[in-house]
């Protein structure tokens, strides 16, 4: 009959048990990672609308400006100074109400963007410091498991150890 090694199954069996709580930590910590990832895509995500939003509205006022130029030239060329003097008073002024106005909207879009990648910052800071948190935990509850785990190996060894004297079969 072979012998049977108590200290190998004892060490086999809480290896296992560790390698487990192991890999249940390293999954949550790549779950952190995602998050993180995902935070800062979305943050990305907003800068880059805030951005575009005030590219289209440089852009806009440029093809505006660019149009009445024309136009006045235009009208020149074919009916004389004061039609375009009179035209280019009149866009001035309507060009003045359509930017006041043009100008309110992009601001309350502008306020919307800058609104929500305040309250993403703020989010994002309150999710790192909780995962932060959640990794000293992790570490502390890491180094509270190992020292169990040795203390149970070692009772379970010397347990064996002190019945295996009386083994009938060795």
């Amino acid at each position: 009959m072979a012998t049977v090694k108590y200290e190998t199954v004892i060490d086999a069996m809480w290896d296992q048990w560790t390698k487990g709580l192991e890999n249940i930590a390293e999954g949550n910590k790549q779950v952190e990672l995602w998050t993180l990832k995902t935070l800062e895509q979305q943050q990305e995500f907003v800068s880059k609308a805030v951005e575009q939003l005030q590219e289209v509205d440089k852009q806009w006022k440029a093809e505006l400006e660019n149009l009445q130029k024309r136009t006045v030239e235009n009208l020149r060329k074919t009916a004389g100074n004061a039609v375009a003097d009179s035209y280019e008073e009149w866009t001035n002024r309507m060009s003045e109400a359509l930017s006041k106005l043009q100008s309110l909207s992009v601001n309350q879009s502008k306020t919307g963007y800058t609104m929500v990648k305040q309250a993403q910052e703020q989010y994002h800071q309150v999710i790192t410091q909780l995962l932060e948190e959640q990794k000293k935990t992790r570490e502390e509850l890491q180094q509270v498991s190992d020292a169990y785990v040795e203390q149970v190996k070692s009772l379970q060894k010397s347990f064996a150890q002190s019945v295996d004297q009386y083994a009938v079969v060795k």
